[in-house]
């Protein structure tokens, strides 16, 4: 196992020249065509997809239906990125397919023909997987963008969705909303319905264009349907009661009856991640009853969104400025619920990302009295130097209020510093990046 992911963490990232969906399906026929061997439900967009996948695993989970689970990335193992009935694969399942993908590989490269990408050799063995596994739906996570990722040689989904859309990669997707809009609808095909969010009335535009041009069935999903709790039913409860459940009840009509579901976390983005993933699901004809629904999605779990590791302490994996807004109205939400002592943030990121607006937008909204900027493993982490021009940014904005800023050089100092001071009625919240919430994970011994 470990030999054989050495060798793909040796796989480059990018290539100089994307294979196309024509090579796709021709390195595909070397494996015998493992895609059309199940049903698929395709997931785009910038944030979210993760959840939206979670919550439709755990639904055809609850039905009996024999799923496959496809995401990105991992936090701590690679196998996370290939579940079986929401389990992660088998370490043999792992070996099996890689050396089937390897052996076909061989094959390809022997005619001049360049080498799969990270993304695509592990999206190769994840079909090989799958089909070994007999599965009959698989849940599909895009990697970057839609219309040239390799997930999109799919021919015939049962449903597309396309969560929520940011600013983010802009070096591959574009630097506007409607540009890189553009390419996640590029998973729409003609004949199969769309189902979206329409958070970003811009980005909602681009999507519902693309749908018409196609001739398909488009079901948007606004932020008032995300939204619609009980609030008419919380007459005469106690104000933390009422908030409580307003935050974790989502009522929609699924198959023809008025609903009730329970949303098992924290954050309020996920009423729309939940909606979406209901919508899906409803549309998409696979036999899941209400109830079954309603239980799959109350049993539904995704690491590192608004996760709470150990008492008052949570781990976020936000790691854009919409993210980091997301992330910040659930951290407001819990700070108020709580009425904490301290309020402390662990905070990494991605040297690509625009840190300086994530961090003002903490400042502003959150208000914390302890910040850590922490370093991570990732090539892609900032640097110790860039940290420290970020925190003495940070202080410099303070404007007297007594704030402890600290540099630390890895996350596992980070968090030894943490939870040194952290007390019994204190909020403390990480946050920033993928990367920093596997460190996290890792230090804690656990990949769920």
């Amino acid at each position: 196992m470990q030999e054989a992911w050495d060798q793909i963490e040796a796989i480059p990232g990018y290539a100089r020249k994307k294979s196309g969906i024509p090579k796709i399906r021709e390195f595909l026929g070397l494996l015998g065509d493992p895609d059309r061997k199940f049903q698929v439900i395709h997931v785009a967009g910038t944030n979210g997809k993760g959840s939206v996948c979670a919550f439709l695993t755990s639904m055809l989970c609850e039905a009996g239906i024999p799923c496959g689970t496809f995401v990105s990335p991992h936090l701590v193992d690679i196998r996370e990125r290939f579940l079986i009935g929401g389990v992660m694969v088998p370490e043999a399942d792992f070996v099996r397919a890689f050396l089937e993908v390897q052996a076909a590989c061989e094959k390809w490269t022997a005619r001049g023909t360049l080498h799969p990408t990270y993304f695509e050799f592990l999206f190769y063995m994840g079909l090989c997987i799958f089909r070994n596994a007999g599965v009959e739906v698989l849940v599909l996570e895009t990697g970057m963008g839609g219309t040239y990722d390799v997930t999109n040689v799919v021919e015939d989904p049962l449903v597309s969705v396309i969560t929520s859309i940011s600013i983010d990669h802009t070096a591959f997707l574009g630097s506007t909303i409607a540009e890189i809009a553009a390419h996640k609808a590029g998973i729409i095909k003609r004949g199969h319905p769309v189902v979206y969010d329409c958070s970003s009335p811009e980005a909602a535009a681009v999507i519902s264009a693309k749908a018409e041009e196609l001739g398909v069935q488009k079901f948007p999903v606004t932020p008032e349907t995300a939204g619609r709790g009980i609030r008419t039913h919380l007459a005469g409860m106690e104000a933390d009661t009422a908030a409580r459940l307003d935050r974790n009840l989502l009522e929609l009509s699924y198959r023809g009856r008025d609903v009730l579901f329970e949303i098992p976390f924290e954050a309020p983005y996920q009423f729309m991640n939940a909606a979406l993933a209901i919508r899906a699901l409803d549309i998409s004809g696979l036999p899941v009853t209400p109830e079954q629904a309603k239980a799959g999605v109350r049993k539904a779990k995704w690491p590192a969104r608004m996760e709470q590791i150990c008492p008052g302490v949570y781990l976020d994996g936000a790691h854009n400025e919409d993210g980091i807004r997301a992330f910040l109205d659930a951290a407001c939400r819990l700070k108020k619920l709580r009425d904490p002592d301290h309020v402390r943030i662990l905070f990494a990121v991605s040297a690509d990302k625009k840190y300086p607006e994530m961090l003002a937008e903490i400042r502003e909204r959150l208000q914390p009295d302890f910040w850590i900027l922490a370093k991570m493993e990732s090539h892609r982490t900032l640097s110790v130097r860039e940290l420290e021009e970020a925190a003495k940014v940070l202080a410099d904005q303070e404007c007297g209020k007594k704030t402890e800023i600290l540099v630390c050089p890895d996350v596992k100092e980070a968090l030894n510093r943490l939870f040194r001071i952290h007390g019994e009625h204190d909020l403390t919240l990480i946050a920033g990046s993928l990367y920093l919430a596997g460190e996290v994970k890792e230090c804690f011994g656990n990949s769920g």
